[in-house]
């Protein structure tokens, strides 16, 4: 399987259109790139959290990382979970089988029965969105 991130940055700059603060659904009526800006805010809300992690960590974990396999679930369950992209969506955008992308969102909310990773994700989700709000913010700059 090819690394899906590069080619989703290669997407986001070749568009010189983009909204600015916009929701997340409004987002996805951009068409078949819209859910770059929405995954490249995900990865940076993990990000926080593990920043010893790059961004290709993330997007594509090496398969003996558990902490970046778990980050990579994490990014998955934001974009559906807290920006509202449906599942399918995602599936088909990052290149990822419908089971793996429902095996991710299975993980998470396992692991948010518990207040220490509740505050943790929490503290990721805000950051996600700060990071979607500061990319709108330096497109109209």
């Amino acid at each position: 399987m090819s690394e899906p991130f590069p080619l989703l940055f290669q997407a986001l700059a070749g568009s010189s259109a983009s909204p600015r603060r916009e929701e997340p659904a409004d987002y996805l009526a951009g068409g078949k790139d819209a859910v770059v800006p929405l995954f490249e805010a995900s990865v940076r809300g993990v990000q926080s959290r593990f920043p010893h992690l790059s961004e290709a960590d993330i997007t594509a974990p090496p398969h003996h990382w558990f902490d970046a396999a778990l980050a990579r679930q994490i990014a998955l369950h934001l974009l559906i979970q807290h920006f509202d992209v449906p599942k399918r969506a995602v599936a088909q955008e990052l290149e990822r089988s419908r089971e793996a992308v429902n095996r991710a969102l299975r993980t998470i909310d396992e692991r948010l029965q518990y207040p220490e990773f509740q505050d943790a994700y929490s503290a990721m989700a805000e950051s996600a969105q700060a990071s979607l709000t500061q990319r709108g913010d330096n497109e109209q700059d």
